[in-house]
């Protein structure tokens, strides 16, 4: 099974993905991974977004390739073998913040268009005002994304794309225990109880 967490900064998604990872890997094959990777083009991205001023196509190009290094050489590999994959971050959020960016939806849908799909897609929805004074408390810096009005547009996207390939819309404000409940309800309803 292939599942992926999808939404902005402080959505609450990579907490939800750690506490699945958490009670799966203690029954059965599984791996937790996100986007941008470790590798070398993730890491530039990373560095890349620390920025003020970016090339919005250049950085979305850079997030497909390093999309490509990480299903050809992690997640299909894993999945061959029966693992479970949970990623944090997939092609959603190129579209989402490419979109938000001022690229052509089109075309990066094009671009993405060409990789494996998840069974299961988790958006996690919430205000960003909620969502940025999250991000603060944590006591780092902005990246580049991190907008109000961009993040406006970036959660609109989100919803379009959830709507569009039928995925799990998650409200991001409730608490922990009552989306991690949600989260494996979902998962056991996609396939045979594993959490």
């Amino acid at each position: 099974m292939f599942i992926s967490f999808e939404g902005i900064d402080g959505s609450g998604k990579s907490t939800q993905a750690k506490l699945l990872f958490n009670e799966l890997s203690a029954k059965q094959d599984c791996v937790l991974t996100r986007e941008p990777t470790q590798g070398d083009i993730g890491n530039f991205i990373k560095k890349l977004i620390k920025k003020k001023k970016i090339n919005p196509m250049a950085v979305q190009l850079l997030f497909a390739a390093d999309r490509s290094f990480h299903v050809e050489n992690l997640i299909k590999p894993r999945l061959k073998q029966g693992a479970v994959v949970i990623t944090d971050r997939y092609f959603f959020s190129t579209i989402a913040y490419g979109k938000a960016s001022g690229l052509d939806e089109r075309w990066l849908r094009d671009v993405n268009d060409r990789f494996i799909k998840p069974d299961i897609t988790f958006v996690f929805d919430i205000e960003p005002k909620t969502a940025m004074g999250r991000v603060e408390a944590r006591g780092r810096g902005k990246a580049y994304f991190e907008r109000i009005r961009f993040l406006e547009d970036t959660r609109k996207m989100y919803k379009k794309l959830a709507l569009e390939y039928k995925s799990n819309i998650i409200d991001g404000t409730k608490s922990i225990d009552a989306i991690k409940e949600e989260v494996f309800s979902i998962v056991n309803s996609w396939h045979a109880p594993i959490v």
